[in-house]
């Protein structure tokens, strides 16, 4: 527990020294009345600019993404936080899949951790530890079609409008998750809570399933109309809390658990309460794209390739 207690001080002193503008976020950005104030400054701050951001949207046509009605997306997110049926044409789903199973990922964000999907289990004998997760870096660079979603008209467009300022793209991660047997010392209390996320006072971000996901591959779970409405305690506990905690204050009904193929696309408000379960017996891979109004610069995925270290297997 000091041990804990002692990282979070460092990393906070940290931050502080390195991105006070963010740290503050973190710490008011949690509660309703405070972001709301702030949300609606931003808002009326930017009303111009936000008009002629959308004048400009309106001659762009979106090339992945046909007969949606964007309307309708801002309603149900508006109400419940949350949209499903983006869904990714086969061949972009099948040319990032490629891309992720011929390119490095890094175990643990650790950028001395690198190694092929299809080399896990050498690489986890090699490093002499367990990977819970492993993601890409500087993929706007490596993978075309994950560049041509970042710049998407139509997700851009979604994002403005919900936010209803201009939306910067400011980062995307491409995340393996990947099933872990718990018996291992290191990963005892390790599993996967319920939480909200603070990436800035008005943010939103898109996800694609780009591998078939069931109850048993890591689903995705999100409580409906939790951006809007949490507890006091949640507020300030950041929502680490317990599953029946959810369900007494929201009811069951409004934790949903997204189950679909390859491709499945969804929209959300992550400051809602939300998890990704942990596989039981195939891996998961997700891409996410976040927009909000202001860039902290702490979401990006490139890194210089120098410091990127990866383990090669002769024999493959």
């Amino acid at each position: 527990m000091t041990g804990k207690i002692y990282r979070n001080l460092l990393y906070n002193v940290t931050r502080l020294i390195e991105n006070p503008e963010w740290l503050l976020m973190r710490n008011i950005g949690r509660f309703h009345i405070i972001r709301n104030a702030i949300k609606k400054y931003l808002i009326q701050r930017h009303k111009l600019e936000f008009s002629e951001f959308l004048e400009k949207l309106e001659s762009q046509k979106s090339h992945i993404f046909l007969e949606i009605r964007v309307e309708e997306i801002i309603k149900s997110l508006d109400g419940e936080g949350i949209f499903q049926g983006l869904n990714l044409p086969e061949y972009m789903v099948k040319d990032i899949l490629e891309f992720a199973l011929t390119t490095n990922c890094y175990g643990e964000n650790k950028y001395k951790f690198g190694f092929k999907f299809h080399q896990l289990e050498k690489a986890e004998q090699y490093y002499k530890r367990k990977f819970l997760t492993a993601r890409y870096y500087n993929l706007t660079q490596e993978c075309p079609g994950i560049k041509e979603l970042e710049n998407d008209s139509l997700l851009i467009e979604i994002a403005a409008r919900y936010l209803r300022t201009k939306s910067l793209h400011i980062g995307t991660a491409l995340v393996w998750n990947f099933p872990v047997n718990f018996q291992f010392e290191q990963y005892s209390v390790s599993e996967s809570s319920y939480h909200y996320d603070l990436d800035g006072y008005n943010f939103i971000k898109f996800f694609f399933y780009l591998t078939d996901v069931n109850l048993n591959s890591g689903p995705h779970v999100y409580v409906r109309g939790s951006h809007k409405n949490k507890t006091l305690i949640d507020q300030f506990l950041r929502g680490r809390t317990s599953e029946q905690h959810l369900i007494n204050y929201y009811g069951q009904d409004n934790i949903i658990k997204i189950c679909a193929p390859a491709g499945w696309g969804f929209v959300e408000d992550t400051f809602a309460s939300h998890q990704g379960v942990r596989p039981i017996n195939q891996p998961r891979l997700m891409l996410q794209l976040l927009f909000a109004t202001h860039d902290y610069n702490l979401e990006h995925n490139d890194v210089n390739p120098s410091l990127l270290q990866a383990i090669s297997f002769e024999d493959e």
